[in-house]
């Protein structure tokens, strides 16, 4: 059984792309509300189910907020792919940064792994709007999954390192 968001609450929440933009409680900076430090958010959602979540090949969606797990799911599964190589924690936060430093696709362009969960934008400002909201998300889930995927030590934690060889929705990674 996949596991669903919990975050259905809607009420006053901001959407671009047909998802929603949920609030998050890191420090980078963009369009996400900022989250109650003590409250999970979305990104705490994805790191913690994600290694259930990988080995499915379908996931119904049960509310928006299932879009941008799906989503999280995916990018995460990239980092790994992408932390595959890296033996120490600097090495690995580098090619982190690198990551985040690439084109972030939206709706509608190529690359883009989801077209047919999001919609294309209907503004050059929701455009600008949800690209910025995916680097947010990016970023902030790039930094928790550091801590995660390595020990405090420094050294890779295979626990999390192994399901780098996973395809997340038989979606094949460049």
């Amino acid at each position: 059984m996949v596991y669903h968001s919990s975050l259905v609450d809607e009420e006053g929440i901001t959407k671009a792309c047909g998802c929603p933009l949920l609030p998050l409680k890191g420090k980078k900076k963009g369009p996400a509300p900022v989250s109650e430090q003590g409250k999970t958010d979305i990104i705490d959602e994805a790191i913690t189910f994600f290694r259930a979540n990988v080995f499915f090949r379908n996931f119904d969606i049960k509310n928006p907020a299932d879009k941008l797990l799906i989503y999280l799911t995916y990018y995460i599964n990239l980092s790994l792919k992408r932390l595959e190589g890296c033996r120490t924690l600097a090495v690995g936060t580098k090619a982190i940064i690198n990551l985040g430093l690439e084109n972030v696709p939206i709706p509608g362009e190529s690359g883009f792994p989801f077209t047919a969960l999001f919609h294309p934008p209907q503004s050059q400002n929701e455009a600008e709007l949800f690209r910025d909201y995916l680097k947010q998300i990016r970023e902030e889930t790039s930094g928790r999954l550091l801590s995660v995927a390595y020990r405090p030590n420094g050294t890779p934690n295979k626990w999390w390192l192994a399901f780098a060889k996973r395809k997340f929705m038989n979606i094949s990674l460049n």
